[in-house]
């Protein structure tokens, strides 16, 4: 009850000095005045021509010496009533880019390693496609049919002949020395 009292007390004197005081009245005008007469050109070129070349092998990127040549040009016109300005700017920015180190040696082996399982892999392809074609042809002679020799695709099994066929049609080239 006593804190009750104590903070009706506070209240009452903080209202009483807020009502007491009172601000000063003036009368405050603002009357702005600028003149801006001065004209700003900000004129910046910049080229960026990109980075070095880069070979890619897997996850290993190697970048390459790069010599990049850039022409450019920049123009505008600016047109007032008594005043007619060109502005024009041509070049060319010539740079050359070389990646860090003393050779490339390694991208280049890797270069062909790379080239040499790429042909392993497409020579590999090739006997597979050879070897699924004869063993579709032996399956085709087994079960009694053939290609038509009339057909265009006659030449598909022509080179798969029987092993016993063959020695048969051939027996001198199977004759052992003796």
């Amino acid at each position: 009850m006593i804190r009750l009292l104590q903070l009706l007390l506070l209240l009452a004197c903080l209202y009483s000095v807020s009502n007491s005081a009172n601000a000063e009245e003036t009368d405050v005008i603002a009357s702005p005045n600028a003149v801006g007469n001065s004209s700003i050109i900000n004129q910046n070129l910049n080229i960026n021509n990109g980075m070095t070349g880069k070979q890619q092998f897997g996850n290993l990127v190697c970048s390459q010496p790069t010599m990049s040549v850039t022409p450019f040009y920049t123009g505008n016109d600016a047109q007032g009533d008594e005043t007619y300005s060109i502005n024009e700017g041509w070049g060319i920015q010539m740079s050359f880019m070389v990646p860090l180190g003393k050779t490339n040696t390694t991208c280049q082996n890797l270069a062909k390693v790379k080239l040499n399982l790429a042909k392993e892999q497409l020579d590999k392809q090739v006997h597979d496609k050879q070897l699924v074609r004869v063993l579709k042809c032996s399956q085709l002679h087994a079960s009694g049919y053939m290609i038509n020799p009339k057909s265009k695709f006659a030449s598909l099994c022509s080179d798969v002949i029987n092993i016993r066929s063959y020695v048969k049609a051939n027996p001198d080239i199977f004759k052992t020395k003796e």
